[in-house]
């Protein structure tokens, strides 16, 4: 298995090249101050995954990575119900005057629709879209300056991940790709899993949303071990030995009905540290 600071370097060169393009072996080392020797072993890696495309004198992202993710549009409609539902239950954990933190990603940007009706809420996010929803809902919101890249509304970069380091958070709310008691919270996005450990470093609580089909997922990218997170909310369809399995890891696991009314849970049984 690979060190948090291999993999952590491996991010990085994603980065580099989706920002910078094509790059001379030499010329990654020197950004990265590291070798050519031990970029190349990074390399290998990162080609056998089919993520970047070795040519002549250099590198660059590939034109057919693995699995990429779908437009945040195609992703809006899937499992909705479930989405909803889990939005409903994530607004309960949300104070008045919190100072919270939101990911990207569809189910968020459903539980980011309830925020109006909370007094003094102060969000900060790097999703352009989120951002635009809570202004016309009258929310107030910090966020970071950083790049766009295509396909998604957030904004990534150093910049950005500084802004959340310097910050403090009351709760985190976070979607995730994958989330696995041995595997940890995943991503498909690489220049975006930097900021979401930023978030998570940076917050007194970590609240993941993620629908059934995300539990027991592995995906590409590694962002945070199960330990860091202190409340999962998922949805009725998720299997019950999976469920246990997390709460073993000290996870407190909200499940959200899918036939929920807004008036009848108004308040959840976890207390926060």
């Amino acid at each position: 298995m690979d060190s948090i600071a291999k993999i952590n370097r491996k991010r990085k060169i994603l980065d580099i090249l989706e920002a910078r393009g094509t790059l001379s072996i030499n010329d990654l080392a020197e950004i990265l101050g590291i070798s050519p020797i031990t970029l190349r072993k990074d390399l290998q890696d990162l080609e056998k995954q089919r993520l970047i495309t070795r040519i002549w004198g250099g590198v660059a992202l590939s034109t057919h990575p693995v699995t990429p993710e779908p437009p945040f549009e195609d992703r809006s409609v899937e499992n909705l119900k479930e989405k909803r539902a889990i939005a409903r239950v994530a607004i309960t954990l949300v104070k008045p005057n919190d100072v919270i933190a939101l990911g990207g990603g569809t189910t968020v940007y459903e539980f980011a629709k309830l925020l109006g009706g909370i007094p003094n809420v102060q969000v900060i996010t790097n999703s352009v879209n989120i951002a635009y929803l809570l202004l016309r809902l009258g929310v107030r919101i910090a966020m970071p300056g950083g790049f766009s890249r295509e396909g998604s509304y957030n904004l990534f970069g150093d910049r950005a991940e500084e802004f959340f380091r310097s910050v403090f958070i009351d709760k985190c709310f976070i979607g995730v790709d994958g989330i696995d008691v041995d595997g940890g919270l995943t991503t498909l996005n690489p220049s975006e899993a930097d900021i979401y450990v930023s978030m998570i470093n940076s917050a007194h609580t970590v609240i993941v949303l993620a629908d059934h089909t995300k539990l027991g997922q592995k995906k590409l990218i590694p962002m945070s071990p199960i330990n860091k997170v202190d409340v999962l909310i998922t949805d009725e369809l998720a299997p019950k030995e999976v469920i246990k399995e997390f709460e073993k890891k000290g996870v407190k696991v909200e499940i959200a009905p899918l036939e929920l009314q807004i008036e009848s849970y108004s308040h959840s049984e976890y207390k926060f540290k």
